[in-house]
């Protein structure tokens, strides 16, 4: 590999394999890489791997921005208001978001960079020599994994979008040409790319997560189910879900109250993960936006003005002795003793000012900075997809009952019967609900609506213009400026 090629690749990762320096510091060189061997070994392609994951994570403030202002203000959950995000949150809150939206924009570039740094991994671990053939289709399949999840979360807010390939002998200029002339694929290319990238991942990915937060075959197998049950595939949602319970590598963890604490890490439930500290940049801050006025937090913690509410409507769909309500706060003592209500005035009527502490508070919080681990998929939401699929396939039967008084007798609640739900109809809005209560705060919420063709009715029921266009985002006008081959979603 030329010298020139590896440079050009390194620009992807400078930001993980750099350290800042000062003019007048020195330092006495000892061993100095060859950039014509540094990548030709394991170790220094695991860095770039390292790079690429590092990319891909959702956390910090891409966490609040992609799984709570674009995945959950507009739905029937929760919604913003307050401090300088207030003003950012309201087009999502009140589906009047633009064509050149900065953080649809930001999310877009966030995305494609891991996409470049998985390829770039791709392109110099073919170039591999005296390395287990084994190994590397590990390291592929890590660097497929990322690629194919990055394209998921795209696929997501935007629809299809361009497929980057690099061709192995491609010169710098070529890519770059590549990256800003290629065109929108077509729903059926785009979701078949993924499944090939996610079944290569599952076929050479550990069962086990070695490192936190690395890729498995469980991991694989978790996108390639949210990727079926987004396409309606019910046949090939059943063969993924019955793949991953199979596998006994999950159960469900049996506390719901601590499955999102830093104690509760170390849990069998979790499929796919990142791993967050209580260190700027690494971190998990959904806590900061969470804690009302005035509450009584720790010193070591903060309370931003942004914050983030849940509605009260919500809260009312579940059972009173439900334990997963119980990490939704409808009232409080604030620091002057007073009680200050959340769900209701004293009338009845709603206050729609519900906190969820679901990530509950890292008590060696450094500011906003807070370690719970941010989850994206998890063995719950296996069993409620299998549940889903088989209702859609053949209606309710004692399988799809089973499947889901699991999760529910893990929250302390009723069972529910045949008898209860006996159509298809009836449980099909069930699992919606169930969902509801069972993943609020993860960012799954808008998915769930859309797949049920509620996302916009449900919008227009709280009030809002909402448009049939808008179960997906435009493409970001900066980027259809930069590649004139890119086509707008229809109604933008």
């Amino acid at each position: 590999m030329s010298t020139y090629k590896f440079k050009y690749i390194l620009l992807f990762f400078l930001p993980f394999l750099c350290a800042c320096c000062e003019s007048f510091l020195k330092e006495e060189v000892y061993t100095e890489y060859d950039p014509d061997s540094f990548l030709q070994d394991e170790s220094g392609i695991d860095a770039l791997l390292t790079g690429a994951y590092a990319r891909s994570r959702i956390i910090a403030y891409d966490h609040r921005n992609y799984t709570y202002m674009m995945n959950e203000f507009n739905t029937d959950i929760a919604f913003e208001t307050g401090g300088g995000l207030e003003k950012d949150a309201a087009p999502f809150i009140q589906f009047n978001w633009a064509v050149n939206n900065s953080f649809l924009n930001s999310f877009w570039q966030k995305m494609y960079q891991a996409i470049a740094s998985a390829n770039s991994v791709l392109v110099l671990s073919n170039q591999l020599q005296n390395m287990d053939i084994e190994k590397i289709n590990r390291i592929q399949a890590e660097a497929r994994f990322i690629r194919a999840s990055s394209y998921y979360f795209l696929y997501n807010l935007f629809g299809p979008t361009p497929l980057i390939d690099i061709p192995f002998d491609a010169k710098p200029e070529e890519i770059e040409e590549i990256g800003k002339n290629t065109s929108r694929a077509s729903k059926e290319d785009f979701v078949n790319y993924l499944i090939t990238d996610l079944e290569f991942a599952s076929n050479h990915l550990p069962l086990e997560e070695n490192l936190l937060g690395r890729a498995t075959k469980g991991a694989a197998l978790g996108y390639l189910m949210k990727l079926y049950m987004k396409e309606k595939n019910w046949l090939k949602t059943l063969e993924v879900t019955q793949t991953i319970i199979s596998s006994k590598q999950y159960t469900l963890y049996p506390d719901y109250n601590s499955l999102f604490s830093v104690l509760g890490e170390s849990n069998k439930e979790y499929i796919f993960r990142a791993p967050c500290l209580p260190q700027n940049g690494f971190h998990n801050n959904y806590m900061a936006h969470a804690f009302p006025p005035n509450y009584p937090i720790l010193s070591n913690q903060v309370n931003f003005g942004a914050q983030f509410r849940t509605y009260s409507s919500f809260y009312k769909t579940f059972e009173a002795n439900d334990k997963r309500r119980e990490l939704l706060i409808r009232s409080y003592k604030d620091n002057s003793g007073k009680i200050v209500e959340l769900l209701e005035d004293v009338n009845g009527n709603p206050l729609n000012d519900v906190r969820s502490f679901k990530y509950l508070p890292d008590p060696n919080a450094v500011g906003e900075a807070m370690g719970n681990d941010i989850v994206y998929i998890r063995y719950a939401d296996v069993l409620l997809s299998r549940a889903e699929a088989l209702n859609e396939l053949s209606g309710p039967n004692q399988e799809t009952i089973n499947l889901i008084n699991e999760v529910r007798r893990r929250a302390d609640v009723s069972n529910i019967t045949l008898e209860t739900y006996p159509s298809k109809e009836k449980l099909r809005d069930f699992l919606l609900a169930e969902r509801g209560r069972e993943f609020y705060s993860e960012g799954l919420r808008r998915e769930d609506l859309i797949r049920h063709d509620k996302f916009i009715s449900s919008a227009r029921e709280r009030g809002y213009p909402a448009k049939d266009y808008q179960v997906v985002f435009p493409i970001p006008l900066q980027q259809i400026d930069a590649n004139p081959k890119l086509i707008q979603n229809e109604g933008y």
